[in-house]
């Protein structure tokens, strides 16, 4: 039995709230506040609705649960997502007989689309108000009877009080996605099942619907051409029995047939010979990039009015051609060459604009000051410093500890795009290519991008890009340099003479904390892990789980020079970013 399967035999042996609790790591009290005593005055709200537009028109209703109550979600989504890939792995032979592709780890629009690739008919369909339609009494239902689990009346009756709100499963709660899909199943495989009956291939999405044949006709029972229309489709009679069987219905306006002499979109890709993006799109995105990078801004056209479009969503857009497209062409090794050093690709022209349009959102079009450090654990001692020391440091963070200034997050993708995965070789490149890699841009540099380095032998190539690009040498003289544009460099204040990596900032007896009867290696060099303990484990559980009797008073020549860089830029107008130039520093009050 799997750890999985065992996760699902504890909602089964549950009896209460009590029970569930355990199973979420939780505490009763914390599920009975976020069910029963939200909505309740004086507490606030268990939802925060709010609309986002549509693509085909009008508007779509999120609600956003409450903190307390989207951490519960978020657990509960968590255990049915694992309970049901156990499920679907037992069921499955194969990966591609898998019906639904929305919301499931290693799924996406392409796995979806690619079922459906060089077919002679594409018929989509698509579920109306799919989450709404799911109601209280169905997801109790689903939790009591399904054979799959069979949960017990009072724990189901909670599983759906988590999951529902004003009688529905709400677009914004964590957990609506993967219920929706468990009890959508019973739908799926009927669906599968008449696709068969008529060599035709079933998948969903969602609340999309796409069956597709290569065969001479499309078979009428799932789709027909209406009544003297051409190019006009509605759903056949055995579709919308099924469908209706189910406990849903169709949006007639979304039905459409696609044929291979068309383009063929599947879940927004094209699959007519290889699963893509449609070119309009990309071109669109190319365009709102290139304002971004000349206005600082960029559009959308709504109802044929221009309204801003947020660079979080911009980012999604690109994203999402990376994902479906890759970052280049697959190179194909022949016999002859797999012997020879493997060829790099080029880069889709696509993947060169998302790299572009991060280094503008992340590095120099940048709304707040950014902090870039060598790795994460510099991030979680410089975030715990700044709030400890906020009453002398009211230009990186309030007084409620809400930081004024932005620590650079390292992703898969920044390492991709970027080349910014963490270490101080990292930073040393950024700072020698920094002025090619912005020299187009017209707009931003509002904010200064700080590279923070330790003071040692490993932030050599950092301190060379320094003396490079102002003539200075890194030794301690100067607590900051500003290298052009919005670029700064703040090496580690020196303790001493000696080399200082961040750590030292603290105290030795802070270094000196045992931690489960084991050493804190400073270098994370000692590889046993019996006796010692590494960076990670000494950010985490040392300083971030003790911040509040720490001692950061090493800290405060760093972040003098942090806050004296944000003044200094704040009075200093920054030069275009095609013409960076090494600009000298104000000297600064060293440690």
């Amino acid at each position: 039995m799997t750890v999985v399967s065992l996760k699902l035999e504890q909602y089964r042996k549950a009896e209460d709230i009590t029970d569930l609790a355990k199973i979420f790591d939780s505490k009763p009290a914390h599920i009975s506040y976020a069910l029963y005593k939200l909505d309740q005055a004086p507490a606030p709200s268990k939802y925060t609705e709010f609309t986002v537009p549509k693509k085909s028109g009008g508007v779509r209703t999120i609600k956003a649960p409450h903190p307390a109550l989207k951490a519960i979600q978020k657990n509960l989504a968590k255990d049915l997502l694992e309970i049901e890939q156990v499920l679907e792995e037992t069921r499955v032979k194969k990966p591609d007989c898998i019906l639904a592709h929305g919301f499931k780890k290693k799924l996406s629009i392409m796995t979806n689309g690619e079922n459906h690739r060089k077919r002679r008919y594409v018929f989509n369909v698509d579920l109306k108000d799919f989450f709404p339609t799911i109601n209280f009494g169905r997801v109790r239902g689903f939790f009591m009877k399904h054979k799959d689990f069979e949960l017990k009346p009072a724990v189901a009756t909670v599983l759906a009080q988590i999951a529902c709100h004003d009688n529905q499963l709400p677009q914004g709660s964590p957990c609506s996605p993967v219920i929706s899909n468990l009890i959508a199943s019973v739908l799926d495989i009927r669906l599968n099942e008449l696709a068969h009956q008529y060599n035709c291939t079933y998948t969903r999405y969602a609340d999309d619907i796409t069956f597709s044949t290569s065969e001479k006709n499309f078979p009428t029972a799932i789709g027909r051409r209406y009544v003297g229309s051409i190019n006009l489709w509605e759903a056949g009679p055995k579709l919308l029995k099924a469908i209706s069987r189910a406990g849903f219905e169709l949006n007639p306006a979304k039905t459409r047939m696609q044929l291979d002499y068309s383009r063929q979109e599947v879940t927004g890709v094209v699959v007519n010979q290889k699963v893509n993006i449609p070119a309009d799109y990309c071109a669109t995105v190319a365009a709102m990039c290139h304002h971004l990078f000349m206005d600082g801004e960029c559009f959308i056209q709504v109802a044929g009015a221009k309204q801003p479009f947020p660079l979080k969503k911009l980012r999604g857009r690109l994203a999402y051609i990376y994902q479906v497209r890759g970052k280049g062409p697959k190179v194909r090794i022949t016999p002859e060459d797999a012997e020879e050093k493997p060829k790099t690709p080029k880069p889709w022209a696509s993947t060169k604009l998302f790299e572009k349009f991060a280094d503008y959102a992340d590095l120099y079009g940048i709304e707040r000051p950014v902090l870039l450090c060598e790795g994460v654990t510099d991030n979680i001692y410089i975030k715990a410093a700044i709030q400890a020391l906020a009453l002398k440091f009211p230009s990186l963070t309030n007084a409620a500890g809400d930081l004024k200034i932005k620590l650079f997050k390292y992703t898969k993708t920044s390492a991709a795009l970027q080349q910014l995965s963490g270490g101080a070789g990292e930073l040393g490149k950024l700072a020698f290519t920094y002025a090619s890699r912005i020299r187009k841009f017209k707009s931003g540099a509002k904010h200064p991008l700080i590279l923070i380095g330790d003071s040692d032998s490993g932030s050599q190539k950092l301190f060379d890009a320094v003396e490079k690009k102002t003539g200075k040498k890194v030794d301690g003289s100067q607590a900051w340099y500003h290298l052009g544009s919005n670029l700064y460099v703040v090496p580690i204040p020196k303790v001493g003479n000696k080399d200082t990596p961040i750590e030292r900032l603290f105290d030795q007896a802070l270094l000196d904390t045992p931690y489960e009867s084991k050493k804190f290696d400073k270098t994370n060099a000692e590889k046993d892990g019996n006796k010692f303990y590494g960076k990670k484990v000494f950010a985490t559980k040392v300083v971030a789980a003790n911040k509040g009797t720490v001692n950061f008073g090493g800290f405060e020549p760093l972040l003098t020079a942090i806050a004296e860089v944000i003044e200094f830029h704040k009075t200093k107008v920054a030069p275009p970013a095609n013409s960076v130039q090494a600009i000298a520093p104000v000297a600064a009050a060293g440690p």
